[in-house]
């Protein structure tokens, strides 16, 4: 008796728990580019990463894209909040085949921009490009 009790409330707090708690959504990896050379020094919010080689991943949660930048394998920082371009149409001649990875930069400014492109052989994301924008200095 006081088992089934205590078995039931604790059923009960499971699926409370279950029916409120939001669900944590699961960042899925759109495109990766490894050991991409860095000419100069970029800027994101507090953070200064100095010229060399880091790795790049371009994650996708819900209708939110992350850019994360590894150095070494290690995670440095996770930045919100790409640019979502689009393309024309599904059959525009600009998208690549093949993921691409981009810097373009704007020398007035000082901003650079990290432009990312899963390609139309992507398996889930075919048309996807995101664009990130971050000041740097030479």
């Amino acid at each position: 008796m006081v088992y089934k009790n205590i078995s039931i409330r604790l059923l009960r707090i499971l699926l409370i728990m279950i029916l409120l708690c939001p669900a944590i959504a699961q960042m899925n990896l759109v495109c990766e580019f490894k050991e991409v050379k860095i000419p100069f020094n970029l800027k994101y919010e507090d953070s200064i990463f100095e010229k060399g080689k880091y790795d790049f991943e371009l994650l996708k949660m819900t209708n939110v894209f992350y850019l994360r930048i590894r150095k070494k394998g290690k995670p440095i920082c996770l930045m919100p909040f790409g640019e979502k371009v689009m393309y024309e149409n599904m059959f525009d001649p600009d998208i690549p085949q093949r993921s691409k990875f981009q810097i373009k930069r704007n020398p007035a400014l000082k901003i650079a921009y990290l432009i990312f492109e899963s390609g139309s052989h992507h398996p889930d994301y075919p048309t996807i490009k995101v664009r990130f924008k971050l000041e740097y200095e030479e």
